[in-house]
């Protein structure tokens, strides 16, 4: 007997109407995925409705068998519908390309044709349901029902698995379990004949609202504008759709001084009346807040003149105070970068690397003033995503070089060392400066796989080439101070080194100079500790070329200092850089340093060097650096 508990379809209809409420009490996400989702609440709202009016109009006996199996055929196709909908829903949230787009709603449709002409005919001739008395019955094209409801459901799960980089991993299982949990509610109204399907649809509308459209979601709690992650979606949907529109980029100058002046209230209020503003401006159409004092106004104009419209309204508002909540009056200024789309980015990566550039280079230049992306000199941002590639496709590939050059010691009157240079060689690009990749790559975080690569290739040569056994009593390592940032780098670089067996003797940690801008950093400092305390020498490279301070010296646990090759060159040109290196290494001995002189490159710059105190030489008077095998053989005939 089918159970009529229409407690189910009231808790259903609760359900819709409060999603209904909060949707227009809200601010609407400008997705159109969002648009899906509100037709997808709209069309359970409207099943549960038929569904519920036609039992209590059977049940009363104002229709009789036949208008109700009209009403419930109604119910069939709606609830085919449903599926049609949030599968429609899925192709939008998931951006699926236009083509494909095509070609899966077009499936779609067919299907719910389909079922639209069973519904159609089950009243007359009972091929899909029928209901007599209480009693429900499967038609001969019952199986029909069930086949083509699949077909929904098993396209928004492929959909969700191919594309399923795109977003969270959490999302994804949301979106998955979503549409099983409505496909084993239609399995249980089938297997158990009770009124069930239209909850789990609202359950699944409910869980989509929480988890994927909150506003909270989108929209930032201080200027009520929509948030980054919105932006995110909102343009990458219109750039794959290569849609026209242009975006003005407004970041606010020296907004931190504001804050300290008139305090983090006044300035938060100053943000939120600037957003208001923007939003209020004709021919913008969303306004996104890009950061904590940045907004990116979106605007369907695509003339220049009419951006420089949005652009020259904002100026003139800015030339005027704005007023905090005790009427305090505050000046304010703006950096504006104006873009077009797709013209100087076609993808939402390119794009947002383009807007960081762009506003970077104009508040260097143009501070306060506007600029134009597609006036602006990108080649050099450009060239560094070229080179930034070229590093990840090495890393990857695991195709660095490190080379070895040589270095002289005094006392020895050998070879008692090295420094492992890395390079790289790009198919396209050539070979690579490490001056120009080595930057780029701590700037990208890169530098952290670039260093292990490095440290394990010269572990590999120790252990292969028995370097032990030879004059060489260690290799000089260059380490960036971002490694050093990294929790517990001390451990990855140990373990490295006990993989290949390599003793800490016969490793020295080289940092530059510009490690002292980080080295108060508690991470930074344990990390140095517990290397030293291992075993590892340490030695600071290029002394003497931007940030030296006795401090910095006195305090890290240096073994060995390099002077910059600059600074030597500079001592046989002029007599006072050579009175300053002279006093210099004067210094270092008395501080017990050894001293490695860096760029030697003549016999009178080797011999007075080793005539003023410096203990080790490197330079291309020695050798240039080599490749392994060829540093071998260095080695071989200098022995």
């Amino acid at each position: 007997m089918l159970e009529w508990n229409l407690q189910y379809n009231f808790a259903t209809i609760v359900i819709c109407i409060l999603m209904l409420v909060w949707y227009f009490h809200q601010k609407k996400i400008p997705l159109n995925s969002y648009a899906f989702f509100f037709r997808f609440n709209v069309s359970i709202l409207a099943c549960t409705i038929i569904e519920s009016v036609g039992v209590l109009l059977y049940r009363n006996e104002i229709i009789g068998e036949f208008g109700f199996n009209v009403v419930m055929a109604a119910y069939s196709f709606m609830a085919c519908l449903i599926s049609v909908i949030y599968a429609f829903f899925v192709f939008e949230y998931m951006h699926v390309s236009d083509k494909n787009k095509k070609v899966l709603k077009g499936i779609l449709l067919v299907v719910l044709f389909l079922t639209m002409l069973i519904d159609i005919a089950t009243p007359f001739t009972k091929v899909g349901f029928y209901f007599y008395g209480r009693k429900y019955a499967v038609g001969k094209l019952g199986a029909l029902y069930a086949l083509l409801s699949g077909i929904s459901v098993i396209t928004g799960i492929a959909v969700v698995i191919v594309k399923r980089k795109l977003i969270p991993a959490s999302r994804v299982y949301i979106l998955i379990s979503s549409i099983l949990f409505s496909s084993i509610m239609f399995v249980v109204q089938l297997r158990f004949t009770v009124s069930i399907l239209c909850f789990g649809f609202g359950i699944v509308c409910l869980t989509l609202y929480n988890y994927i459209f909150n506003p909270a979601l989108y929209i930032d709690n201080l200027t009520q504008l929509y948030n980054k992650d919105c932006m995110r979606d909102y343009l990458e949907y219109r750039l794959e759709r290569n849609k026209l529109f242009s975006i003005v980029l407004v970041a606010m100058d020296d907004f931190k001084y504001i804050n300290k002046t008139f305090g983090v209230d006044t300035g938060d209020s100053l943000l939120v009346q600037v957003g208001n503003y923007l939003r209020g401006i004709e021919g913008v159409d969303v306004v996104f807040g890009y950061g904590s004092d940045q907004f990116a106004a979106i605007c369907n104009k695509k003339s220049l003149e009419d951006i420089k419209s949005i652009t020259e309204a904002l100026q003139a508002r800015l030339k005027h105070p704005w007023y905090s909540e005790s009427q305090a009056a505050v000046m304010m200024s703006a950096t504006i970068c104006c873009f077009e789309c797709p013209k100087d980015a076609d993808n939402y990566g390119n794009l947002i690397e383009i807007m960081d550039y762009a506003m970077s280079m104009t508040k260097k230049s143009n501070k306060g003033g506007v600029s134009l992306a597609g006036e602006l000199d990108l080649s050099k941002m450009r060239s560094e995503k070229e080179i930034e590639k070229a590093i990840k496709l090495a890393i990857d590939r695991g195709e660095l070089m490190v080379y070895y050059q040589p270095i002289f010691s005094v006392e020895k009157n050998l070879y008692n060392s090295a420094e492992a240079l890395v390079r790289l060689n790009d198919e396209k690009l050539g070979w690579i400066s490490p001056e120009v990749f080595i930057p780029i790559a701590e700037k990208n975080g890169l530098i952290i796989a670039l260093g292990d690569q490095v440290l394990r290739s010269v572990c590999k040569f120790i252990c292969d080439n028995k370097l032990s056994e030879s004059s060489i009593e260690y290799i000089e390592v260059n380490i960036s101070p971002v490694q050093l940032q990294q929790p517990d780098y001390y451990k990855k670089a140990i373990g490295i080194l006990e993989e290949y067996d390599v003793k800490p003797t016969q490793i020295n940690i080289e940092i530059t100079e510009t490690a002292n801008m980080v080295g108060s950093s508690d991470i930074f400092n344990e990390n140095i500790k517990k290397i030293v305390d291992y075993g590892i020498t340490l030695s600071l490279d290029d002394y003497g070329s931007g940030y030296s301070n006795l401090d910095y010296i006195n305090h890290m646990p240096f073994h060995i200092i390099k002077i910059d090759k600059y600074i030597v060159w500079d001592a046989f040109k002029n007599i006072k850089a050579g009175i300053t290196l002279d006093y210099t290494i004067r210094m270092l001995n008395a501080l017990q340093y050894m001293i490695v002189a860096e760029g030697v490159e003549t016999k009178e710059q080797k011999d007075h060097l080793a005539k003023i105190g410096c203990h080790y030489m490197q330079g291309w008077y020695y050798s240039k650096a080599v490749a392994p095998d060829e540093f071998m053989e260095v080695i071989k005939k200098a022995s």
